[in-house]
């Protein structure tokens, strides 16, 4: 079965000096251009293709890697608005479109927005979306505390950094407890906080507990070593120097660099550490 908005492997049925004409099953004959082929090709060959529908609305192949296929979040850039709506650059050769109805916020040429790719079920055309109630999980979630988790940054509110939760629930990092730039689209991990009695969800970037104190404290001697045994940041030093350096509070700092003088790695002084 062929899909369109994936990449996929199809056989060669013929091939000619304008392309070459694939199997496409139910898609019927997918038509590959001369200049997107790579290599030789004579029927009966496969291929690995991406498939979408081109300006005349017939399924095409490419072996172009678009940024993202369709069930797939993006951060893709508005790069004209008409009056069915605004086209977003995927990396193909026919932008995408995101239907007005389906964009929130509305977008503005110029301005990139985290969406998620969808084929449309009356048109079969390939769509972008920012309306991401869209595609989440309507069940409650079911997360465990300290849960690690995969996370996408999907913009922001008056309190933190909204997030999507392994692409099925919308949580909330909240600034107060975030150590490192973040950006929309930003692909990383998390671990759940709490689930709330209305059922939103607060998440940490930080693994809770000693656990973390164990990774920083790898991270903190493996820059030792690379600085040659000394860092210039000690018990006393500013949060915000330290957060530029690990990524990492003070507290956390403090409490790694405290286990690690416990082991008796390192020497700790108000404005330095040195390895023992």
């Amino acid at each position: 079965m062929s899909y369109l908005g994936t990449t996929q492997t199809l056989f060669v049925n013929e091939v000619s000096n304008e392309g070459a004409y694939l199997d496409g099953h139910e898609l019927g004959e997918v038509f590959l251009p001369s200049h997107e082929i790579k290599e030789p090709l004579e029927a009966g060959d496969s291929v690995s293709v991406f498939i979408y529908l081109d300006h005349a609305n017939l399924a095409t192949a490419t072996t172009k890697k678009p940024i993202a296929q369709v069930g797939e979040f993006a951060l893709l850039r508005v790069k004209e608005i008409n009056s069915i709506g605004a086209f977003l650059d995927w990396g193909l050769e026919k932008d995408v479109l995101a239907p007005f109805n389906e964009q929130k916020p509305k977008m503005q040429e110029g301005h990139s927005y985290l969406v998620r790719l969808y084929l449309d079920n009356a048109s079969q055309r390939i769509c972008a979306s920012s309306n991401f109630n869209k595609f989440i999980n309507k069940t409650e979630p079911e997360y465990t505390k300290f849960q690690e988790v995969e996370l996408i940054v999907a913009g922001k509110t008056d309190l933190g950094y909204k997030v999507l939760i392994n692409e099925a629930h919308i949580g909330v990092v909240y600034y107060n407890t975030v150590f490192k730039k973040l950006f929309v689209g930003q692909c990383l991990k998390g671990y759940i906080q709490k689930i709330r009695d209305d059922g939103k969800v607060d998440v940490l970037l930080e693994k809770p507990g000693m656990s973390k104190v164990s990774d920083l404290g790898e991270t903190i001697i493996a820059k030792l070593k690379s600085e040659g045994g000394v860092i210039h940041l000690g018990d006393k030093s500013d949060p915000e120097a330290i957060r530029k350096a690990f990524s990492t509070s003070k507290a956390n700092y403090k409490k790694a660099i405290g286990g690690l003088f416990k082991q008796g790695l390192i020497d700790i002084e108000a404005k330095s550490i040195r390895l023992k």
